[in-house]
This record gives structure tokens, sequence and C-alpha cells, in this order.
């Protein structure tokens, strides 16, 4: 199966036979199974059996009954030429496109050493990330699935302006539309209110009224495109969800009086079937502490958490995307997302799981490469240190990763995310 570009993203792996047990193993549509033997052949799952494997199925038989195997996680939000410094946008704008695709493809390979297979990049630089995508596809360099959106759609001077993606009218955001999918976008991503990142902008206030959004999610239900809304007020979430958008990214849901859920949006965005990525890593604490961008983040996120627990509970899915790449975020700390999601807003362990594998998966149209243990998907695998059943944080401790089949070294690549 190709991408929008036409490279296959489901190629062969190196063609070999191999199988893997654990102590358990996470299959999305049943939960933790034990026993479970899961046996891989040229990259694809073609078999999942609760019997012993025979010496003469598989050449190679990795046998682990102290750990637990699970789909590759999937994280849905993602900057990959993104420093994750407090320099983002002077690390972004003073650096060469060349430069800018040899840092995205090293942050790709640390996410896919933590045991993200599959990266949804939300935002770079015209088509710096698409680049390194079809490299990663064509078999050139190492590293994970990558899906990537180019520039953000946002208005002159707003929001992420400074990676190109300017477009003020409902023509010119139609036209800029067609143009990143003509350019081989996976998907579209739109900044309908201001952002934190970017100096003068009002995380607040809407960017585009609301024909813009809903033409602009029209215009990508007609290229077949998911569409990923940035979204911090409490008026742009609920137009999101009116729209029909497919992703909610942030869903702040702030307003004049304070950060709060109204039944009308909760109402909006289950009538359009629209998700939530609520970035929860933003403002944890991290490995690097840039003081009052902490302060202001972690204080705004601790009023977030009961809003994303009344949306799950109210049957608004939620996704575990990282925005990995911004102030504070850590490539690779998509595991980290998993364990907040389930600890901080109140999922059960196997909700939260989900919302890194099958869910983002269904929402991005892969359900049928990847996201689950089934046969005839791509042997996206991670297998991790402990039994994830009665120990949460065994997701932080990757053991072993393969990507289509492929094992990962993860030895080879720098990890920045091991921090609990």
């Amino acid at each position: 199966m190709a991408d929008a570009s036409g490279v296959d993203l489901h190629r062969p792996a190196e063609s070999r036979r191999f199988a893997v047990t654990a102590g358990a193993t996470f299959l999305p549509a049943r939960g933790f199974v034990a026993g479970v033997t899961v046996l891989v052949e040229n990259g694809v799952i073609i078999e999942v059996r609760n019997r012993p494997v025979p010496p003469a199925e598989a050449i190679v038989h990795v046998e682990r009954r102290d750990a637990t195997l699970l789909p590759g996680l999937i994280d849905s939000h993602v900057h990959l030429s993104f420093s994750g410094g407090s320099r983002v946008i002077e690390d972004v704008t003073e650096a060469s496109d060349v430069t800018l695709g040899l840092v995205a493809l090293q942050h790709a390979q640390i996410a896919l050493a933590s045991g993200a297979t599959t990266l949804a990049d939300c935002g770079a630089r015209c088509e710096v990330v698409l680049q390194v995508r079809d490299a990663v596809a064509s078999g050139r360099v190492a590293g994970p699935r990558i899906l990537a959106s180019g520039a953000p759609i946002t208005t002159t001077a707003g929001h992420c302006s400074w990676l190109g993606g300017c477009a003020d009218s409902i023509d010119d955001v139609i036209r800029e539309a067609r143009r990143q999918v003509g350019a081989g976008a996976d998907f579209l991503k739109v900044m309908l209110t201001g952002g934190n990142l970017t100096p003068g902008s009002n995380p607040g206030m809407l960017q585009y009224p609301a024909d813009v959004l809903f033409a602009l999610a029209n215009e990508a239900r007609r290229l077949g495109r998911p569409l990923v809304v940035h979204a911090h007020s409490e008026e742009a979430v609920a137009i999101a969800g009116r729209a029909g958008a497919t992703i909610v990214a942030h869903g702040t849901c702030a307003s004049s009086e304070g950060i709060g859920l109204s039944p009308t949006t909760v109402e909006a965005l289950l009538a359009g079937g629209t998700v939530i990525d609520p970035t929860i890593t933003v403002g944890m604490p991290g490995i690097r502490d840039h003081a009052q961008v902490m302060h202001d983040r972690a204080r705004i996120r601790k009023e977030m958490l009961p809003v994303f627990t009344a949306l799950a509970r109210q049957g608004v899915p939620l996704l575990a995307g990282t925005d990995a790449g911004v102030t504070n975020v850590p490539h690779g700390s998509t595991a980290r997302a998993v364990l907040a999601l389930e600890r901080e807003v109140g999922l059960q362990r196997e909700e939260a799981i989900f919302s890194a594998t099958a869910a983002p998966a269904r929402v991005f149209g892969l359900e049928h490469r990847t996201g689950a243990i089934v046969p005839g998907l791509a042997a996206d695998l991670l297998l991790v240190e402990g039994d994830l059943r009665t120990d949460a944080t065994a997701i932080l401790r990757p053991a072993q990763v393969w990507s289509q089949g492929v094992p990962i070294a993860a030895s080879a690549w720098r990890r920045e995310a091991e921090v609990v």
C-alpha cells in the first residue's frame, strides 16, 4: 500500500521468519492475553497462536516470559524537526533544509528506539519531513513509519507562520491545502487558534472564522485526508467538532472564564466523530527544565486534566500524542504519554495503550497496516521489560522493538526519553 506520494509504506522487511513469546501480550481487541506466540514472516504477522512453536517453524524464537509484548506505539503528534530546547524557532529558522532533515531523521530514530513505530509529524518547514518519510519508506535509511502534514496552515504572522504555510482567505486556505496534498501530505494541519510557541500569538483567540474551517474540513474530506485542528479555546474545539474535523490537537478548552467544558462542546465532538489529542506530555517534568515556560505550562496542564477526564468519560476518544519537539518535550516520549493518560487522566490501562495503538491507526487510516497484533498487519512490535498487567511503568522499558519485522538496535541510537 502506498502513501499519497506513491511511496510504499508497507515494504517487505528482511526475508526471514521468527516468533515472539512473552509472558503477556496486548491484543487491542482482547486486552492482555497470556501464553500467546506471534509468528512473523517477511515483516508481516502471519499467525497469533496459543500453542508452542516447533523449532522447524521459526529460525529465531524470542521467548521472554518476564516481558510483555504489545503493538508498536503510534505517536499522533510530533514535530521531528523541532529541537525540544528553549530556542525551537531559532533552531528551525536558522537551519538549512538539509540540516533539518538530518535532525528529523535522528529524532525519528530516537522515537523508534523507545517503541514508537509510527509517527505523525504535525508541522515542519516546507516538505522537509515528507522527504525524510520517503527516504525511510524506500529503505534508504532506517526509521519508523512516518506520516507528514507539511507546514501547518496558518494566518500571515500567525502561530507557526515561520514554517511557511500562510493562507488567509477561504480561497487561500483551500489552495494551500491542495498544494500540500499535491506535494504528498498524508494529512492536513490547521492552526485554528494562536499558540504558545510563537511570540505574540494568542492561544485564546481564533485565527480563522468558523466558515473557513468548515470549508477546509469539506476540502479535506474531498481530498481523502484527515484534518488535525490546533485548538486551545473551547470555542475553537466546538467549531472543530461541528466541522467534523478528524482530530483536535491540545483541546485546552480555555475561555474568558477559565478552562472548562460545556455539554454543547461534548455534543459537537461526538456528533462530528472528532477525537482529542491532548498532547498530555506538554507541561510534564522532563529532562530539560526551562523555568518560566515550565511553570506556565504546568499550571495550565493541571487545569486541563479534569477536562480530558470528562471528555473520556463522556465517550470522546483520546490519543496519546506528545507534541515532541516543543520546549521540554523530548522525542521518544510516547510511552510517557500512555502512562500519563492512565495515572493522571484516569483511563484504564488497556484504554491508555489503545490510545497509542489501535485508536490512532484507525484515525489515520492505518488500521489495515498497523496498530494491532493480528495476521496480515505489519510486524510493528514492542517488547517491554516486566509484566505490564501489574506494573504500568514497564511500558517505559523497551527490551526490543521490531519495525515491519526488522529488529531495531536501540543501543545504536541515543535515547532522550529515559525518564519516569
